[in-house]
């Protein structure tokens, strides 16, 4: 059972992974263009804040988290510094949602949201890694 697993992973590991990578990437851009599509709504309401990070000066580089409540449903997003400087200490906040008022943004995370161009970017190199790169089998050494 092992060395089938083995060959397969040998022959097959690099297309699955690609197209694991490429599966994965479409998510990040979807979740772009809904970020997108809700900031151009423009429709603005206000979320209770209900827990932030303890400050903002010590986010490390992946931000921190913040629990908002809006039309009865509890929101964690995450966010960097300029957003914790905005929502810390505040007992609601604005933000913008869709028109089933299922989803939540942020005002400014949008604009700093890289979603859509990271995701394209994946997905090229997904492709790359499932289509163009020749399996070891297949190479031929000089």
């Amino acid at each position: 059972m092992k060395t089938k697993t083995l060959t397969f992973l040998n022959k097959y590991g690099l297309k699955v992974g690609g197209i694991f990578m490429v599966l994965v990437s479409l998510l990040v851009i979807r979740n772009g263009v809904i970020k997108k599509k809700i900031t151009e709504e423009n429709r603005i309401v206000s979320a209770k804040v209900l827990e932030t990070p303890l400050n903002c000066d010590n986010l490390g580089r992946r931000g921190g988290y913040y629990k908002l409540e809006f039309n009865g449903k509890v929101f964690v997003k995450n966010g960097n510094r300029l957003i914790c400087e905005q929502v810390f200490g505040k007992e609601s906040v604005d933000v913008l949602t869709n028109l089933k008022k299922d989803k939540i943004v942020f005002l400014n995370e949008y604009e700093n949201s890289n979603d859509i161009l990271y995701g394209t970017l994946l997905v090229l190199i997904g492709l790359v890694i499932t289509f163009i790169i020749i399996p070891p089998e297949n190479r031929t050494v000089s």
